[in-house]
């Protein structure tokens, strides 16, 4: 087989593992040689394909991997099935509105819908960020597996003054995005930028992401109005409604 349908079979074999393994159960899986295995993972680890865990040295499907099946996929885009709402949402709140997802590292954009609003502010599909310094993120630690609260935890670093790098302070920050469902994060990834998001689940009840507004602290002062945070978490539950979720809407993490 050429360089490149090994790649694939790996991949391939990987997801049959159940989307992570290491390298002799991926090389069982495919039938090649470990050493083979080792070189196309640790190429596709560098291209964001495949994560390695640093403690078990085991591989799971990285965000590339993941924004590429979302391309591929037509019958169950996630980002179309979610931009009505999204455009919904924007014509209430008029500002940018964002469509997220969690990898074990970062917190991915997988949509955007520009704003309205004289101050916009511009992402684009595919920016990371991290954990504990967004609101999308909050909203993953608290609903998402509980191993990216330890890793984020691991590795609070000051993006702004604003930002919250104190252990206890953060995990206070998260009871409160927790009694209430959302989150905000007012001038901690960017001076002058504020989020309000709400988390998005699956038919098995499972966090995917989150639905934000994104805009200047002109328009999403670090005391949010009620009526904007009310659209985020209605969006949010929609689009969870969409995607098959039938449970309470946010479920106990």
């Amino acid at each position: 087989m050429s360089t490149t349908l090994i790649s694939l079979e790996i991949v391939h074999g990987l997801l049959e593992l159940g989307g992570e393994g290491g390298v002799s159960a991926v090389a069982a899986q495919v039938g090649l040689p470990k050493a083979r295995v080792h070189r196309h993972l640790a190429v596709l680890k560098d291209a964001g394909y495949i994560l390695q865990d640093p403690a078990t040295k085991r591989y799971r499907v990285g965000w590339r991997l993941y924004l590429l099946g979302q391309s591929l996929v037509g019958r169950f885009d996630v980002p179309g099935l979610a931009r009505p709402t999204m455009e919904e949402l924007r014509r209430r709140v008029g500002q940018t509105v964002v469509l997220t997802t969690f990898t074990d590292e970062a917190v991915i954009v997988l949509e955007v819908l520009s704003g309205q609003a004289p101050v916009d502010i511009v992402l684009h599909p595919g920016v990371q960020f991290p954990y504990h310094a967004v609101a999308q993120g909050k909203v993953g630690l608290v609903y998402g597996p509980g191993r990216l609260r330890e890793t984020a935890l691991a590795h609070l670093e000051a993006r702004t003054s604003r930002t919250i790098v104190d252990r206890e302070a953060l995990e206070a920050e998260l009871k409160v995005v927790r009694e209430r469902g959302w989150a905000d994060a007012p001038e901690e990834i960017f001076t002058g930028v504020n989020a309000i998001a709400a988390p998005v689940f699956t038919s098995e009840g499972e966090a995917l992401g989150a639905i934000a507004v994104v805009g200047s602290i002109h328009y999403l002062p670090a005391e949010a109005a009620p009526d904007v945070t009310s659209a985020v978490v209605e969006a949010a539950r929609t689009v969870s409604r969409d995607l098959g979720y039938g449970g309470p809407y946010p479920p106990a993490p």
